[in-house]
């Protein structure tokens, strides 16, 4: 019976995800703070992954799509990204306004990560801004590799102010290889 449980206890620690559970990624993160302020210095767009510690979809696109090399390259190249808990207790200053943690009930939530979302505090949400520092769109849930990439590229090249959204899906190779990108 203990050489079951002694067997059985080191698979377990293996198979469950802990909270703070780090998944290899080139993307360099940034603080809202840091983004910011290299903003300033260099216009650019912005992206936020709004999580929590505990989402287990948040962890699903850590693992399987942010950690995929070709997407945080264009990550790097494209967006100033941040990530962001949406339960953080820090305050935080953006566009000349405080936002803070409202508790509510057992739990709470930070008012930026509300802000950002609309209201629509969904985890994960990939929350994208212009170079103005506005919210272009917050996209909920859990995204592919080959959906994530072709959302990147949508606000990136600035293609979901000339084409709507279902029609850049449905032509992105054929869109992608005229304009001389390359498809991972």
């Amino acid at each position: 019976m203990i050489r079951s449980i002694l067997t059985v206890i080191p698979l377990l620690a293996f198979l469950t995800p802990t909270i703070s559970q780090v998944y290899d990624s080139d993307i360099k993160w940034y603080t809202i703070d840091e983004a910011l302020e290299l903003q300033k210095e260099k216009p650019g767009k912005l992206l936020v992954e709004v999580y929590t510690k505990w989402c287990k979809v948040c962890h699903k696109l850590d693992q399987l799509s942010l950690s995929q090399k070709h997407i945080a390259d264009y990550i790097n190249d494209n967006y100033y990204p941040v990530k962001f808990d949406a339960e953080s207790k820090a305050p935080i200053y953006f566009m000349g306004q405080k936002y803070e943690y409202k508790s509510e009930g057992a739990s709470g939530y930070h008012t930026f990560a509300y802000k950002i979302t609309h209201g629509k505090l969904n985890y994960p949400s990939l929350v994208f801004f212009d170079e103005d520092l506005r919210v272009i769109q917050a996209i909920n849930g859990f995204q592919s590799p080959s959906k994530l990439i072709r959302i990147l590229t949508y606000f990136a090249d600035n293609y979901n102010k000339k084409i709507p959204w279902n029609e850049f899906n449905t032509r992105y190779n054929s869109i992608i290889h005229q304009s001389g990108g390359n498809n991972p």
